[in-house]
């Protein structure tokens, strides 16, 4: 009778090993393995800090936050997306537009614009690890995930003001 309740527990977990390789996982069928995997990366550079939010050991990046220790701004730069003059940050109820610059660069031209570390917005990025970000109609989402979330922690905390 026990090698018998045995046998019949084996066999359920194995049905239910197989049942749990075999589910239809919409999310992987919908990731292109070519597309870029995008995430957020902190660089302490010595004198300045940054927050990239691109791909993994390259260039490709799109949003870049950088400021001087301690100095309470962030210098904001995103891929040029149209002919928007502003940078819109949004993140929970928080909105801050950026008066913003284009720049020419080795590759595509940047929309580059300097805030406050206490802007609305880019609080409620420290807050919330969310943050949209807009040019005219074209608009994207970061969202760090549990791991970069200390990403973010740290850029600001590198560039709060020291009392």
């Amino acid at each position: 009778m026990a090698f018998r309740s045995t046998a019949l527990i084996g066999i359920g977990l194995a049905a239910l090993a197989l049942a749990g390789c075999s589910h239809d996982d919409k999310r992987a069928a919908l990731h292109d393995p070519d597309e870029p995997h995008y995430g957020l990366f902190f660089n302490d550079n010595g004198e300045t800090v940054s927050l990239a939010y691109g791909e993994a050991n390259s260039d490709n990046v799109a949003l870049m936050l950088e400021c001087g220790k301690g100095s309470g701004r962030v210098q904001v730069s995103d891929l040029a997306r149209g002919q928007a003059p502003a940078l819109v940050l949004a993140s929970g109820r928080r909105t801050t537009e950026l008066g913003a610059r284009l720049q020419a660069s080795d590759g595509p031209a940047l929309v580059v614009a300097d805030a406050a570390l206490d802007a609305g917005a880019l609080q409620g990025f420290r807050r919330t690890g969310k943050l949209t970000v807009s040019q005219g109609e074209a608009r994207y989402g970061v969202a760090a995930g549990a791991h970069e979330r200390e990403e973010v922690s740290l850029f600001f905390t590198a560039c709060g003001r020291v009392a």
